[in-house]
């Protein structure tokens, strides 16, 4: 039992060993980091002569020590964020079981370490195995040495130069805090139906009456899309090679979304709210419910699976809501494509009413080989799906492959909207970007501290014929502002409204893009606890 002693209290060590490391602690904030924890652990595990049972009774922080080392693998850096336990419990099954798949040496490496002291903690309490009173007494007492210390390192960490806080520098503390704050926010959610029932825009048509033809407005949602690999954009490959010969079709080289997670991207690009501003988000409804108090007719069609987060309730708000993986089995690959026959029904229904579609994406979520077909894997080899530094070459084409897949739906969509003979736009962002071992060490997204790949999304605008010709000052404004500073979280509402000829007090046109009024601000994102960071050029 000595030995299992001492093997639990390694093992939970790892991720503050790991965190030293990765987070560039101050002498002082990492004495605690180390010495604090250790403490704690060594005194629970003192205080029961049923060591087993012990082990078992704090099995919560031997899984927050698993998932953290897992973390770290992925991210090479920082806690469980408020927004992984929130992904965690939003994310399909499918996504999970998906990414878990390419992470085998990471799982292996909690498995190896956390199953036998689990195991040998179980056979311990069957076999009703118990340390000896005289070793537990021994272990006291190093065990409040230890916390001590660990004490007095954190009373000097606190009012060091760079002060040191619990909920933010030391494990478990920091996640723990985290858990408690997803939990909150989860349960906050919950109750957005209730919480923003009363809410109206109040909004109305500034329509010219003069200006005739049916109005069709498509908002096409992204997902894990990054700019720099659109050659619309500059990218070196021609990723986009269809959009970059079409007409009327307008590309913004400068736009950032103001979060790294869909969960929170996504509303955020539905409603009016920012990151300055993201907690009025609870008692607010979404751009649908606006273009429907003007008479539009709405759609949200989503190739993602309900998940129970804001996404899902802003997206009821439309006359008609769907989630096309509802029609097929769990797990099955649904490709983004099926979402252009279901926006052709609603083209073609009630010509005689304006209409808004949202179109929520796959896009290039990983695993990248899985959101095309055989005929769109143009870039070679992109058959890796290990997430591994050493498969970067595959990645990355797959992920290209996964654009050049993007690049002929928005053109599908875009050939829709030409041929109904309407005045149309079609505007497409992504809820986020994603890194792709740019530095040889960084994978996807939603890490606590965003990089500028997981925030630098693409924002291209297109507008027909007949719309430009009715809208002339806006198709102006939408070039003179395409190079400018645009954070996507922020412009995108208030930019549609504008576009469609609504009016409320919640519109401000300096945010507009297609406004000759816009104003561009310094560039924002929101962090894992909903504070509003500017962005370090």
């Amino acid at each position: 039992m000595k030995k299992v002693f001492y093997l639990f209290l390694a093992v939970m060590m790892i991720p503050n060993v790991l965190l030293v490391l990765s987070e560039h602690q101050t002498f002082w904030t990492a004495a605690t980091n180390l010495l604090l924890p250790l403490g704690f652990y060594w005194l629970a595990a003192a205080s029961n002569r049923r060591l087993g049972v012990t082990i078992w009774g704090l099995f919560p922080f031997v899984f927050m020590a698993a998932f953290q080392i897992v973390l770290t693998r992925l991210f090479g850096q920082s806690i469980i964020s408020v927004d992984m336990f929130l992904n965690v419990v939003t994310t399909n099954m499918g996504e999970i079981t998906e990414l878990l798949g390419n992470l085998v040496p990471a799982v292996l490496l909690v498995f190896v370490l956390y199953i036998p002291v689990l195991v040998m903690a179980a056979m311990a309490i069957s076999r009703r195995k118990q340390l000896k009173p005289s070793f537990l007494r021994r272990q006291r007492r190093i065990a409040a040495i230890v916390a001590s210390l660990g004490v007095v390192t954190a009373l000097i960490a606190v009012n060091g130069r760079k002060p040191m806080r619990l909920i933010d520098d030391i494990f478990p503390v920091n996640v723990t805090y985290n858990l408690c704050l997803a939990v909150k926010r989860y349960a906050d959610v919950k109750n957005y139906p209730e919480t923003s029932a009363s809410f109206r825009f109040n909004a109305l048509r500034l329509d010219d009456d003069s200006i005739k033809g049916r109005q069709v407005h498509v908002l096409v949602i992204g997902e894990t899309a990054r700019a720099e690999n659109f050659g619309l954009l500059g990218y070196n490959r021609n990723t986009t090679p269809l959009l970059s010969r079409t007409d009327g079709v307008v590309a913004f080289t400068n736009a950032y979304s103001e979060s790294n997670t869909t969960h929170k991207s996504v509303p955020m690009l539905l409603t009016a709210v920012s990151a300055i501003d993201f907690d009025s988000l609870y008692h607010q409804r979404g751009i649908i419910t606006a273009f429907k108090e003007t008479g539009f007719r709405t759609a949200f069609i989503s190739n993602q699976r309900r998940n129970g987060s804001f996404i899902d309730f802003l997206g009821e708000e439309a006359d008609h809501c769907k989630f096309i993986r509802d029609d097929f089995p769990l797990g099955e690959n649904v490709l983004d494509g099926e979402l252009l026959p279901r926006l052709q029904r609603e083209i073609n229904s009630d010509v005689d009413k304006p209409l808004l579609v949202v179109l929520h994406c796959y896009g290039s979520h990983f695993n990248y080989r899985e959101r095309y077909t055989d005929s769109f894997s143009r870039f070679k080899p992109d058959d890796a799906t290990e997430a591994k530094v050493a498969n970067k070459e595959s990645l990355v084409n797959a992920y290209d492959n996964t654009i050049v897949y993007t690049d002929h739906l928005l053109s599908s969509i875009i050939d829709m909207l030409a041929k109904s003979g309407a005045r149309a736009t079609m505007v497409y962002t992504s809820d986020h970007g994603e890194d792709l071992y740019d530095d040889g060490e960084h994978f996807l997204h939603s890490s606590m501290v965003p990089s500028d790949h997981q925030l630098h999304v693409p924002l291209v605008v297109w507008i027909s014929r007949q719309y430009a010709e009715s809208r002339p000052e806006i198709v102006e404004a939408l070039h003179a502002n395409s190079r400018s500073e645009v954070s996507t979280s922020l412009s995108l509402f208030h930019s549609l409204m504008q576009m469609a000829a609504i009016g409320s007090r919640h519109v401000n046109f300096t945010h507009s893009f297609a406004s000759r009024k816009y104003k561009s601000g310094r560039r924002m994102y929101i962090d894992d606890r909903n504070k509003a960071n500017y962005l370090i050029p």
